[in-house]
């Protein structure tokens, strides 16, 4: 069944062309990053003990690790006023197909806090994203995904802008073993699904240390060996590379994409609906409040893009099929989290309006 026509075959076009100046020839316009070319290394402290627990250096966040399946817990923290409210802890099911669900979520700590004291059932660590060791970015800041052809509209032409993983600082040596094993080896299905998530955590002042916290919660508390999002969008509407891809300069997809033939990167941000979903997360917590207009502008681009890319329908509903196990589960073109698992994400406020907001828009194309 289909709610409405697909996008048309010149946005198929226009999309595909914008992507394709990703790859390293021809070389793509570049731009320097406005941190420069370091960021600061993610420190953090990890915990298992039971009570309040004081990190011996500050801290921004606390990650919480919990049990698959197990229920929400709480935490509060300690400043000089004392120890405040508890503050309820909503964990977020996700994980790798090849291991098991695994559960956990980031919370911002309040200025000057000192200390926290987390609900049973699960670990913590105290993450510090300012003061660590300066790490050297690796390559360009940002790629504009853009193509000159005077045949497609300029809309579509002026493409996607992101931030690769150099130029948000992502901390490459996570993603290996001691070994020098990749942790995650990159693993490719054909595209079914788009799935929109939110990290549930309010945003903080520079979006790209948000970024590299998710990727620490991914990558190191949840050991997965990398992030678990294809693309991550700040309140800014600023796009960001997620899980790596390969090196041949094309994020998401192994190669460049071309309608039903595009093969994405498997993530870890649905669990069991992982292989052929491309996860877009939005930073902030959509509870109570919708994303910003300029992040919603740009979920809508970059999930025109992507289904431009890849064939997919935004209006179809499919017959999602785990090419692991072969079992078969109804679903919609483009998701959100909770269509696929228990979870409140991405935001109860945001979910309500997804259709209209989001979905509606990316089916009717470019204005």
């Amino acid at each position: 069944m289909h709610r409405r026509t697909f996008l048309t075959g010149a946005t198929a076009t226009a999309g595909l062309a914008a992507l394709g100046t990703a790859l390293p020839s021809p070389r793509p316009a570049l731009a320097a990053t406005a941190s420069g070319d370091t960021a600061p290394r993610v420190l953090a402290e990890r915990s298992s003990s039971a009570g309040l627990v004081r990190p011996e250096r500050r801290f921004d966040l606390v990650a919480v690790t919990g049990a698959p399946g197990g229920t929400d817990t709480a935490i509060r923290f300690e400043t000089a006023d004392g120890l405040g409210p508890w503050r309820p802890v909503h964990l977020h099911t996700g994980g790798r197909d090849d291991r098991g669900p695994s559960a956990a979520a980031l919370v911002r700590a309040p200025e000057g806090a000192t200390g926290y004291e987390a609900g049973p059932g699960g670990r913590t660590a105290a993450v510090n994203l300012t003061d660590g060791e300066e790490l050297r970015l690796g390559g360009p800041g940002r790629v504009t995904l853009s193509s000159g052809s005077s045949a497609v509209p300029a809309a579509a032409r002026a493409g996607v802008p992101f931030r690769t993983r150099a130029g948000w600082g992502a901390d490459e040596s996570w993603r290996f073993g001691e070994g020098g094993d990749d942790l995650w080896a990159p693993e490719f299905h054909p595209v079914q699904a788009l799935t929109v998530h939110h990290t549930a955590m309010p945003a903080g002042d520079d979006p790209a240390a948000d970024v590299r916290a998710v990727y620490y919660l991914h990558a190191v508390e949840q050991a997965w060996g990398d992030i678990g999002y294809h693309v991550l969008i700040d309140p800014e509407g600023t796009v960001y590379e997620g899980r790596h891809s390969g090196g041949d300069g094309v994020p998401v997809f192994s190669g460049v994409p071309s309608p039903g033939r595009a093969r994405s990167v498997t993530a870890g941000h649905a669990f069991g609906f992982n292989h052929g979903n491309v996860g877009v997360c939005l930073l902030g917590d959509f509870t109570e409040e919708l994303p910003t207009e300029a992040a919603q502008d740009s979920l809508v681009a970059v999930l025109r893009v992507l289904c431009a890319v890849t064939g997919v329908d935004p209006s179809e509903e499919i017959a999602y099929v785990n090419p692991g196990t072969g079992a078969v589960t109804p679903g919609d073109a483009i998701s959100r989290h909770r269509d696929w698992l228990d979870t409140e994400c991405p935001g109860n406020a945001f979910a309500e309006v997804f259709d209209t907001a989001i979905r509606d828009r990316v089916i009717g194309g470019p204005a």
